[in-house]
């Protein structure tokens, strides 16, 4: 033993960090079969794979609003793999309306790094996005007739008792309509006629050439049919009228959508050997 008693301990700290080392070295090693290493905190790892002439694989994601674009490049990249493994899974988000390949996340007993992928994002047409800006809107007559006239080649009338209108006669009572006031006390809810007990009745005029309903119909996103979407309409008591506009069962044409876009990426996938499944799939690392 060395006659410095601080050089001395430092020895045994030095001797004791290379006794844990060794240990954890060790247990790494059964645990990990030699792919997890113990290194001091000063060493570090340099990636050269720049310096290559080639990456040591393929990774990366595709991103695309096209569902077709999708289908074809996960097709022909999903063939062009030579992985073991039988299918390549693809997961779709109705809820999003996107959906998410991977090509190398491999299999339980192969599992892969999961870092090459195909992205997309279906993306809401502009004549969507309107009709979802007018759901729930309250307009005035001159707008909403002007926005009937811009979208008139998508759009249909009907009357509160069904029956079909001209468009041109339906955005003329929208730009006329007049209201009057009576004293009775009644409740009743009408579409153009609001009555309330003790309060004085406003009632809009011209009620058989006032359109109750639109039909707007468009391709809601880019891939997907198109359909029809209904608006009902009504009046709003005020010092003037305003048209209130509402998208009928809105969330049931959602649901049918989001079933559309997971049926034309399975059928997309036919042949192939590309797997489809409803959900969200997250790597870690």
């Amino acid at each position: 033993m060395s006659a410095d008693p601080m050089q001395d301990t430092q020895t045994l700290a030095e001797y004791t960090k290379a006794v844990q080392a060794e240990t954890i070295q060790k247990f790494l090693q059964d645990q990990t079969d030699g792919t997890a290493v113990a290194l001091p905190d000063s060493v570090h790892v340099w990636d050269l794979e720049n310096y290559l002439e080639l990456r040591r694989r393929f990774r990366g994601t595709m991103n695309t609003t096209v569902l077709d674009e999708f289908v074809e490049y996960v097709s022909k990249t999903s063939d062009s793999y030579n992985i073991n493994v039988e299918s390549y899974p693809c997961f779709v988000n109705p809820d999003s309306m996107t959906a998410c390949a991977f090509f190398n996340l491999g299999d339980v007993d192969m599992p892969g790094h999961g870092d090459h992928s195909a992205l997309l994002s279906l993306r809401k047409t502009q004549a969507y996005k309107e009709l979802l800006d007018a759901n729930g809107g309250k307009f005035g007559q001159r707008e909403f007739a002007e926005w009937m006239e811009d979208w008139a080649d998508m759009l249909s009338a009907r009357t509160q008792g069904g029956q079909d209108l001209p468009l041109h006669t339906a955005v003329a009572a929208i730009r006329r309509i007049t209201l009057g006031g009576k004293n009775e006390s009644t409740s009743e809810e009408q579409s153009f006629s609001s009555r309330r007990s003790a309060m004085a009745e406003v009632e809009a005029q011209n009620k058989d050439q006032l359109p109750a309903f639109l039909t707007f119909t468009c391709e809601p996103y880019q891939g997907l049919q198109q359909r029809p979407f209904t608006l009902r309409l009504n009046i709003i008591n005020g010092d003037t009228p305003r048209i209130g506009a509402r998208i009928v069962r809105l969330e049931s044409a959602e649901e049918d959508m989001a079933k559309e876009f997971e049926q034309k990426l399975r059928t997309g996938f036919e042949d192939t050997a590309v797997d489809t499944f409803v959900g969200v799939f997250h790597t870690l690392k």
